[in-house]
């Protein structure tokens, strides 16, 4: 009987919301490797410059932005799921070229295929759990989306260890990555593939049995979305946190050598501690969901941003940079979770994909754009004061989400009052 009843749970485990969350911890792993050592295989292997690098790097975003906001976001529900098989497909055929490919074109085409797998897999997948959580029997909708942001922070964690280990069996040969975490996006597509011969077996069965099939649920008026408040304050939690995300991750290493004198090791350590911290607030906003008053949490977020980004720039040591990190990891661990959650409770599902490719898409634009203005920036004058450039767009958003948050609360109030 316990046999039977595991066969069972195995055979169900693809079409259920943990085979969304395997999907995406393979996803995000291999997407994430191919982000941090494309460089190298540049550099290395094929022998190009940093200028090259740049030129790949911004092709790659750039196709990523456009297929998040003129592809993902015009999707339906039911397209959800494959945009995630195509993506899947997209990112191994992309890091399959690169690990095997000697031709700087094939690569930059690869990095296309990259971009294109980005645009389409992370909004597909958030709003594919999303449907999963509202569909869900569990009355805590909000801990599966937490969970999985979890699983995304855990495949961060993870990915880099196995990498690190994969390259001192290989020699350093930093081609073997690429093909390897291969199969991850294959594995997933497995997955994907089982989750849609159930869907269309279902289907068959219920033609077979003269069944009609339910129709599918109208189309709701189309939301504007900037003009949705859960939406505004979600949007803007977000980009709070964008330009400092930018920021520390294309020049956080430099920051901490140059301006701190770390190591390169203790820079490592910094993004290790930063990576922790934000991987335990999130597996603390998995437990205590459902949580309300997220704009209050979104606030102390913004706080939190601005402190962590000071420690950074006012301080003259390693160990208040460590300080700052450790700060700015809470943020960026308790933000993503809330405002997925945000979007899904207070929007109809099929204004769901708009609203996810509005909130990834104008991150990656400004992931495109931070670094270019942030570079010229520290050429002409030094990484500390950039860092403290960082803090302008930081608070000037902070002011426009309490002014909001503020008119909202006044103008709640005002009809919310009973008229004499």
């Amino acid at each position: 009987m316990a046999h039977m009843q595991q066969r069972s749970r195995l055979r169900s485990f693809p079409h259920s919301v943990f085979g969304l969350y395997t999907v995406a911890g393979f996803y995000r792993g291999a997407q994430n490797m191919a982000l941090t050592t494309l460089a190298l295989i540049i550099r290395e292997d094929l022998g190009y410059g940093a200028g090259t690098i740049g030129v790949i790097s911004a092709l790659s975003g750039i196709v990523l932005v456009l297929v998040t906001l003129f592809i993902s976001a015009r999707l339906k529900p039911a397209q959800l799921e494959r945009a995630v098989l195509i993506s899947l497909i997209a990112l191994a055929i992309g890091l399959l070229i690169i690990g095997i490919s000697s031709s700087i074109y094939l690569t930059a085409f690869a990095s296309i295929l990259l971009g294109i797998g980005g645009g389409l897999g992370m909004p597909g997948l958030a709003g594919s759990v999303q449907l999963a959580a509202g569909k869900s029997s569990s009355a805590n909708p909000q801990r599966i989306l937490a969970i999985y942001t979890l699983v995304l922070s855990i495949s961060l964690a993870i990915g880099p260890l196995l990498e690190a280990g994969l390259l001192d069996a290989t020699h350093q040969d930093v081609r073997w990555p690429f093909i390897a975490f291969a199969v991850l996006p294959l594995l997933a597509l497995g997955i994907m593939f089982a989750r849609h011969r159930e869907a269309l077996a279902v289907t068959a069965r219920m033609d077979t049995n003269g069944e009609v099939q339910p129709p599918p649920p109208p189309a709701t008026e189309r939301v504007r979305l900037l003009r949705t408040p859960e939406v505004v304050k979600a949007l803007l939690a977000q980009l709070m946190y964008a330009v400092p995300f930018a920021a520390l991750t294309v020049f956080g290493a430099e920051v901490a050598r140059v301006t701190d004198h770390a190591t390169a090791a203790q820079a490592q350590l910094a993004f290790t501690v930063f990576f922790v911290f934000s991987l335990s607030c999130r597996g603390l906003v998995a437990w205590r969901s459902p949580i309300f008053h997220k704009g209050i949490i979104y606030a102390i977020s913004g706080l939190l941003t601005i402190t962590g980004l000071t420690f950074i720039v006012a301080g003259h040591s390693f160990t208040l940079f460590l300080v700052g990190m450790v700060i700015l990891g809470i943020p960026h661990g308790v933000i993503f979770p809330l405002v997925l959650s945000a979007l899904s409770s207070s929007l109809p599902a099929d204004q769901l994909p708009r609203a996810n490719s509005l909130l990834m898409g104008s991150s990656n634009i400004v992931g495109i754009i931070a670094p270019f203005i942030l570079g010229v920036i520290a050429a002409a004058s030094s990484y500390r004061f950039m860092m403290g450039t960082v803090l302008i767009p930081v608070i000037l958003v902070f002011v426009v989400f309490v002014i909001i948050v503020g008119m909202m609360r006044v103008r709640y109030r005002s009809v919310a009052q009973p008229t004499p």
